[in-house]
């Protein structure tokens, strides 16, 4: 007797065609198998094929299959916590509305799915789906001038072999958090005025939907030295075009300033695609004093969506010293106000408010407490100083510690000189090492690099064996962001030094980086702070970190996490990474890199097994950084073709500023000839 096949449902299976007509757990089983271009491609095979591999169940299951740590199903999977609004309150505000855009609109997922895989197929392929050009706005004009801060003077030689070190700063910025660029347009959005009229050249640009919004910011009469976005907090750091002190017989010093937006996202009732507002929220003096237009005073400096610090390299022109000087602010950029200093250079219609100062006055000028002695608030002194003589001879009115008057907005917090740099062993000298800033709700961090065959003015006497990255955080900010600013009045930040290092250290086999990242982790927003660390300083801090809660763990593939150093640098040694595009979350890499003459631009997706801890037991022991390189996809960008049917080189379409960044959805670049470069997938 013949018995005829059944499915595990019992249903039988001797007459079926094709695959569509399988039970619905043996059509998953199969489907499981396939690659996600494949399960789109299977639409077009027949009606039953497009009805099956469109059903909004399956896609989204092939989606948590293959996908699961793309934008959409993080999102999903935010709106689908047991709490959503308690987790969606630790969001950023953009984040934040992203999500209630993303609840609003009803997810259809068979498009969702087509629209990913295509995405992810292009990555995995390092191609580029669609290239975008977007003009920028020339600089030195009669409109708009960008005067960037000068890098330090260091370079690679070998033999007779050069490549660049350090780049210029872009007149451009991408926040990855927020999902938009802002660059300087070369012509109006819309109806709106002519640029020239209102001197409104910055746009912000929603990448996601191709809306420009013109930033309320006049470049007129402005010199532009740095232009950043994070957080939703948009920085201008600029110069006055005319000078107004004579330095020296043939230096100038022009007043500098920084004006801070805020950059937020609205979800729209009206429109499929959310609006954004950029609204002022501040404006201080940078420096004092003023700096020259030139390219041997040089800053750093970096911001959060709350506090904003500068670090200030400048040669002495004393006689009797040669030692450059060096200087550290931190200030407090969470507190609105409408008053602008360059409108108001002599300071006459500051206003005024009772504030408790963040730190004892001692500790500004370097002094203990116990001996510190009362003195003006800093903010007098940084941040809107007497640009009159008559005001600057005039006696300082001596005010308690306890209450002081200073302008409403940004403050001073705190202010590191040249000895407390020196204790902290920052201190950069003649020849420094600094390559930027970072800064997270309470640390600073100085991100230092050397290398073997640096040269020029600024480079080591006595360079490392091979190439050496160190990172070196402070406790600096003395409250929580969620905390009353009045429960962090007169507490004094008193925190020990974090200091991680990354680099051959003297092993023959050249391995650059012993630190075993665990696959499991994942990125978490905010990045943990490391205030609570104990004081230690050398070789062998980051052993001493571990073993670390699974809560507390953040993702160090790629140098995601803040307070380690960033050991892609020199991970495939000889050639430096020049610039990468990290996305943490969703596991993609973009890097960069060169050596000398050969530069290389790859994509790197992280594989999925690594996603919440599946496919690796953490019980099987940790995970050499060999094997998790080994699974880790790596493929080089493809030649690009021109209109014309030429080949066109993806390093001078992407790395004329050595400066790349996006997300999982593209990369942004700028090319040769001074245009912005999107790379979709």
């Amino acid at each position: 007797m013949k018995c005829s096949p059944q499915s595990a449902s019992g249903s039988d299976t001797s007459n079926m065609r094709d695959i569509t007509e399988l039970p619905h757990e043996l059509f998953l089983i199969v489907i499981s198998h396939l690659s996600p271009r494949t399960c789109v491609r299977c639409r077009s095979v027949s009606r039953r094929w497009h009805h099956a591999f469109t059903d909004e169940a399956n896609c989204l299951l092939l989606l948590r299959w293959n996908f699961p740590r793309c934008r959409e199903m993080r999102l999903a999977a935010l709106l689908s916590s047991p709490a959503p609004q308690k987790s969606a309150d630790n969001l950023p505000p953009n984040l934040k509305a992203e999500l209630v855009r993303f609840a609003q609109v009803r997810r259809v997922w068979s498009s969702t799915f087509a629209h990913v895989a295509r995405r992810y197929h292009h990555l995995n392929r390092a191609t580029a789906r669609v290239v975008e050009k977007l003009d920028m706005a020339p600089s030195q004009n009669n409109l708009f001038s960008f005067w960037g801060v000068a890098p330090w003077n260091r370079y690679l030689r070998l033999h007779e072999k050069t490549a660049s070190f350090h780049y210029p700063d872009p007149s451009w910025w991408y926040s990855q958090e927020d999902g938009v660029l802002v660059y300087p347009a070369t012509r109006p959005e819309g109806d709106s005025p002519p640029l020239e009229t209102t001197g409104h050249i910055y746009h912000i640009v929603d990448l996601s939907t191709k809306l420009e919004f013109p930033v309320p910011f006049d470049v007129r009469q402005k010199h532009i030295r740095r232009v950043r976005l994070a957080q939703g907090v948009l920085v201008f750091e600029w110069a006055e075009v005319l000078p107004y002190h004579q330095l020296n017989d043939r230096e100038v010093v022009h007043r500098h300033y920084v004006s801070i937006f805020d950059v937020l996202r609205h979800p729209s009732t009206t429109t499929t695609h959310c609006t954004w507002s950029i609204t002022f929220r501040s404006e201080f003096k940078l420096h004092f004093l003023g700096l020259p237009l030139n390219r041997s005073d040089r800053f750093f400096s970096a911001h959060t969506a709350t506090h904003y610090a500068v670090y200030f390299w400048q040669p002495n022109r004393s006689l009797y010293q040669d030692d450059p000087i060096e200087q550290l602010a931190v200030w407090d950029i969470s507190s609105p106000s409408p008053y602008r200093p360059s409108e108001d250079p002599k300071g006459r219609k500051r206003p005024s408010v009772e504030r408790t100062p963040s730190l004892p006055t001692g500790l500004w000028s370097g002094k203990s407490s116990s001996t510190a002695t009362t003195r003006s608030p800093p903010q007098a002194d940084v941040s809107n100083d007497a640009a009159s003589s008559s005001d600057m001879e005039q006696p300082r009115r001596r005010l308690s510690a306890s209450q002081t008057t200073t302008a409403p907005g940004p403050f001073v917090i705190r202010r590191i000189a040249w000895s407390q740099l020196d204790f902290y062993g920052l201190r950069q000298r003649a020849t420094p090492q600094l390559r930027n800033l970072s800064l997270d709700g309470k640390n600073l961090y100085f991100i230092e690099e050397e290398h073997r065959w640096a040269d020029g003015q600024h480079s080591s006497l006595s360079p490392p064996r091979a190439h050496l990255v160190r990172s070196t955080g402070i406790p600096i900010i003395p409250f929580d962001d969620q905390d009353n600013s009045s429960q962090g009045q007169g507490h004094v930040v008193q925190g020990p030094v974090f200091l991680d290092s990354c680099g051959a250290d003297g092993d023959v086999n050249m391995n650059f980086c012993r630190r075993v990242a665990p696959a499991s982790s994942v990125s978490v927003w905010p990045p943990p702070s490391i205030g609570g660390l104990n004081a230690v300083r050398g070789r062998g801090l980051i052993e001493q970190l571990r073993p670390r809660e699974k809560k507390e763990e953040t993702s160090e593939w790629g140098g995601i996490a803040k307070h380690l150093a960033p050991c892609w640098r020199h991970e495939d040694f000889p050639y430096l990474t020049v610039s990468e595009m990290v996305d943490g979350e969703a596991g993609v890499r973009v890097s960069a890199m060169h050596c000398f003459m050969l530069e290389t631009l790859s994509v790197h997706v992280r594989p999925r097994l690594t996603v919440g801890g599946e496919g690796l037991d953490e019980g099987k022991g940790k995970v050499d950084r060999e094997e998790i390189v080994r699974r880790t996809r790596v493929k080089e960008f493809g030649v690009m073709r021109g209109d014309a049917g030429e080949e066109v080189n993806m390093w001078g379409e992407l790395l004329a500023k050595g400066h790349i960044s996006g997300d999982e959805r593209w990369v942004v670049g700028e090319d040769e000839q001074g245009l912005i470069t999107v790379l979709r997938f």
